[in-house]
């Protein structure tokens, strides 16, 4: 936006914050030149001491300017109308032809520069999509959306803005209130605020109607004496004046006559998480002194690209969070077809009649409910080739997370901490884990734009603890209770790394653990391959870091269900799997991060094979490519895709191959008739026979299937291109 142009327009911008102490905490001001008609020419931040300088292109006719001075706002192009709204401060400049330099000296005084502070407001909640399993509406959570809030105005704007005949129409309902029926409500939670703020439900698509909340409202305007003597002998003023003093009794009738006589500004955007959680922060106008009322609306991508709304319900009255106290937690409900959701984030319950337990719940995002031996589902196909493996046969690899759960009962009992260990194979001595895990906790930052939340990480370990002998113990984690946490309430952080790390127990580094093999450049395997049955202890220990009786204190190690209709993920005594040894727990997990192996053989027709230096391979009619390939993993986890593309289509009658790498032998070759690769998938507009010369591509990719738990993209795979020419000789 500035320029360097040796004539722009200079302006200098000074600003004097009156009465600002050294002690205040002081807002980042910007100087912003917009053009008259509100687009956006230039943006510099204002230095304390010196102030700023707004570089213009050259003035070349008479220009009217607005300077404003304002607060720093997050977005890339702040738009004229937000400042305005923040309570920026407005100068208007008119330049004539061939101006170079001009000066400002604005004075910002103390209820403008404390109201950029002071006016944030935390906005959080949640976003479902409500679904009807076996009669019973769940909940399921809306991720990946993004949830825009508007501010709606405020009621002392909207009835000012009614026409006489409407004021007519509330003195009439005011002073003759009558019965208003309303239909049962509608199945599950309340799709908007109303009964919190006794305004209206609506109803489904076919209008919106009174709930009782809402009907019982109306039913107290009888007893709104000042609203029905102004009704009855106020003038047009005084009865607007009475209608904003009882806005609670009001809003209903808006709603339900007037539903559209509301205007919006959008004043935040905030996205879900797995959850369907959202959170943000917008700052109200300083010219706006009323709790805020929000409207949400929520959009998805579809199909990756297009954005749709799920979520944008009317009449907007009717689905306005009136007096919005900020930092509560509102709930939006969409039966969008178009919104798509997350599995459930369920409460954990512990093995039947049991309240003390500790729930080995995943590795990563995978449950333990998803991996032969560690599976109450699975129990029945587990044989010693699947042990461990996951239950669409792939293997573990990468840097594993263990993820573990504990009752709170178990504070009680003494239980503080707990350690994982592994070792190779089912033999030998057990070795701690003893990489750092931290978990998240939230907690609210004093500011002087009021109280912010915060998530900051807690070290759970590894630590030494004393164990009142003068001896420390090593390597030991401290449980999650809520009373560990240092401020605030343990909760997940909003950042997708973080999510990771609070959700961790600890940290098993298998490609260090069990480093993989690779191959060369000619398919020879390089390096160890130490891959296969790793097992991974839980212990737990008391305050001295003393091994716990489990069975003296009724602990349980479980592991978990695939979840219920409701959504509950309900967990079994993992002793009925025989996963418990004496005090401890152990689990197998296949480890395997060996690398795969791709390459493409040349193409051949009969001995002959297209060149290497210019990949033509010249054929006869009736002749037949033979196309080969190699893919290569140690144990097989891995599969792969083969394809040939000529030009920009692929050609069909090869088939897109795919299928488990063969580990000793290669995959059969393939031979293709010259007649369906120069004609088969031709574009709209080719001729048959057209191409007596026609360019291929050979592409293959081997995918291993080694997962930590999030992701199969470990970096493990193998990919190979060839290219060929068929030319008529």
């Amino acid at each position: 936006m500035a320029t360097k142009d040796s004539n722009a327009l200079e302006i200098s911008v000074s600003v004097k914050l009156e009465n600002a102490d050294r002690s205040d905490k002081l807002p980042a001001v910007v100087a912003y030149a917009f053009s008259s008609e509100g687009r956006l020419l230039s943006a510099t931040a204002l230095d304390g001491k010196d102030g700023a300088v707004l570089r213009l292109p050259p003035v070349t006719t008479v220009t009217n300017l607005r300077v404003l001075i304002g607060p720093k706002l997050d977005e890339k192009a702040p738009s004229y109308d937000e400042l305005i709204r923040r309570g920026a401060v407005e100068q208007h400049l008119r330049l004539d032809v061939g101006t170079q330099r001009q000066s400002l000296v604005v004075p910002i005084f103390p209820p403008i520069w404390n109201c950029w502070l002071r006016s944030a407001c935390f906005v959080r909640g949640n976003l479902y999509k409500r679904v009807l399993i076996g009669g019973k509406y769940v909940n399921f959570p809306v991720c990946n959306a993004t949830v825009e809030v508007y501010e709606v105005d405020p009621i002392w704007i909207i009835i000012p803005k009614l026409p006489i005949a409407i004021i007519d129409k509330l003195r009439e309902i005011i002073l003759n209130p009558q019965p208003i029926p309303f239909p049962e409500p509608i199945p599950g939670p309340d799709p908007a605020p109303f009964a919190r703020t006794a305004m209206l439900q609506a109803a489904r698509d076919t209008g919106h109607s009174f709930n009782a909340a809402a009907a019982e409202t109306l039913g107290q305007l009888s007893s709104a004496s000042g609203l029905r003597f102004a009704a009855q002998a106020g003038s047009a003023l005084q009865f607007q004046q009475a209608l904003i003093d009882h806005a609670v009794l009001i809003r209903p009738l808006l709603c339900l006559f007037y539903p559209r006589f509301v205007t919006t500004q959008r004043v935040a955007t905030a996205h879900t998480d797995q959850c369907g959680h959202f959170q943000t922060l917008f700052f109200q106008g300083c010219n706006n002194h009323d709790v805020p009322d929000l409207y949400f609306k929520a959009t998805q991508k579809l199909f990756g690209f297009l954005d749709v709304y799920i979520y944008a319900p009317t009449p907007i009255a009717c689905h306005t969070w009136w007096n919005y106290q900020c930092g509560t937690e509102v709930n939006l409900y969409t039966s969008s077809p178009w919104a798509q959701t997350c599995a459930p984030c369920p409460p954990i319950i512990g093995p039947n009649g049991k309240n003390r337990w500790v729930a080995f719940m995943a590795i990563g995002g995978l449950g333990l409910n998803h991996i032969y031996g560690a599976s109450p589902n699975l129990a029945g196909s587990v044989t010693a080739a699947n042990r461990g493996l996951t239950d669409g046969g792939a293997p573990f690899g990468g840097l594993l997370l263990p993820r573990l759960e504990f009752s709170n009962e178990l504070e009680a009992a003494g239980v503080r901490y707990y350690q994982l260990s592994w070792r190779r194979g089912s033999t030998g001595t057990f070795l701690p884990l003893a990489g750092e895990v931290h978990h998240f906790y939230r907690h609210d930052v004093t500011t002087m734009a009021g109280n912010l939340p915060v998530w900051s990480p807690q070290t759970l370990g590894p630590l030494n603890v004393n164990d009142g002998g003068g001896h420390q113990v090593p390597n030991l984690f401290a449980i999650p209770f809520p009373s560990v946490a240092p401020a605030g309430v343990w909760d997940t952080p909003p950042d997708i790394s973080q999510i990771r790390e609070h959700f961790a127990s600890a940290k098993m580094p298998s490609t260090d653990i069990a480093p993989g093999s690779h191959y060369d450049g000619n398919g020879v395997l390089v390096g160890s391959d130490v891959g296969g049955p790793y097992q991974i202890k839980v212990d737990l220990f008391d305050g001295h870091g003393q091994p716990v009786d489990i069975a003296a204190l009724g602990i349980v190690y479980a592991v978990p269900e695939d979840p219920d209709a409701g959504g509950a993920i309900n967990t079994v005594d993992a002793a009925t799997l025989g996963l418990v040894h004496g005090n401890s727990m152990i689990i197998t997990l296949h480890v395997d991060n060996n690398r795969c192996y791709a390459a493409i053989d040349a193409p051949t027709i009969g001995a002959a094979a297209a060149d290497p230096c210019c990949g033509v391979l010249t054929y006869q009619a009736g002749d037949s490519v033979t196309l080969a390939w190699r893919t290569l993993h140690p144990n097989g986890f891995a599969n792969y895709t083969f394809g040939v593309v000529r030009g920009t289509a692929s050609v069909p009658t090869v088939p897109i191959v795919s299928g488990a790498p063969l580990i000793a032998t290669n995959p059969s070759p393939v031979a293709v008739s010259i007649a369906h690769l120069l004609n088969d998938n031709l574009p709209p507009g080719c001729a048959v026979d057209g191409c007596p010369v026609a360019g291929f591509s050979e592409n293959l990719y081997v995918n291993a299937l080694a997962t930590d738990g999030w992701t199969s993209e470990l970096g493990y795979d193998a990919s190979a291109v060839r290219a060929f020419v068929l030319a008529h000789g």
